[in-house]
């Protein structure tokens, strides 16, 4: 398995979490307009909005909490939900406080939701849907399109229901914030500098760039379906006006 080869697979990868981000991000805040926040008061839009974002947003910082523990990285304070607004305006619907860390651990913290809230819609529907396991991991469009349009949503449209519910918060809720993405830079960096310098020197380049693709190749199926979720929530809202 040759560099060309790895490369091809993480460039798919790559553009599976720009879909899942820009998708994500572009859906939340059509939500957050639609519902009606940056005005006063309670609204039946704004109750619908927070009630739609709750499960994504719960995993979102319970990840940040779980990355926090496994580091050793002491928190101050933690709310996976709190609704509120932040001295500069921006709507905060809950939050981890912790100490600061380098940037590798600090990307670490920073990044846990991308890989935990995506899982969560991996999970989900294989729970819920027809689909198995394996066939959820190893996502093409043929199998998702054929383990979802057989009956699935007419014959359980309950059923349907929460797992579209679900997948569409989870979705949402793997979108990282400003504050998440600071280390983001220096960890591509770092990464894309390591897989270059290893193919420059010929340091077991057969067995290194087999091993990152099929790393890349398991995410890549991992990923296809929260960037799929994300993606029709942002052609869906949208639509709506």
């Amino acid at each position: 398995m040759g560099g060309e080869a790895a490369a091809k697979v993480l460039l798919v990868f790559g553009l599976e979490l720009m879909i899942l981000y820009a998708a994500g991000s572009y859906a939340m805040g059509r939500l957050m307009a639609l519902s009606g926040f940056g005005g006063g008061g309670i609204a039946p839009g704004r109750l619908v909005f927070l009630a739609l974002v709750l499960p994504g947003v719960v995993l979102h910082e319970s990840a940040h909490y779980l990355a926090c523990l496994l580091t050793g990285t002491k928190v101050s304070r933690f709310a996976a939900f709190s609704p509120r607004r932040s001295p500069d305006g921006r709507l905060v619907l809950g939050y981890v406080c912790h100490e600061r860390r380098g940037f590798l651990i600090g990307a670490i913290i920073g990044l846990a939701p991308v890989l935990l809230n995506p899982l969560g819609i991996v999970l989900v529907t294989a729970l819920l849907t027809p689909l198995t396991l394996s066939e959820v991991a190893a996502a093409s469009f043929a199998t998702v399109t054929h383990g979802l349009a057989g009956g699935f949503f007419a014959d359980t449209p309950l059923l349907a229901t929460v797992w579209a519910y679900l997948s569409l918060s989870l979705a949402l809720g793997s979108v990282p914030s400003r504050e998440d993405l600071s280390s983001l830079p220096a960890v591509l960096l770092i990464f894309g500098g390591g897989v270059f310098l290893l193919g420059l020197l010929k340091i077991g380049s057969a067995n290194i760039f087999s091993a990152i693709h099929d790393l890349a190749a398991l995410a890549t199926g991992l990923y296809a379906l929260p960037a799929a979720v994300a993606l029709v929530a942002a052609l869906l809202t949208r639509i709506l006006r």
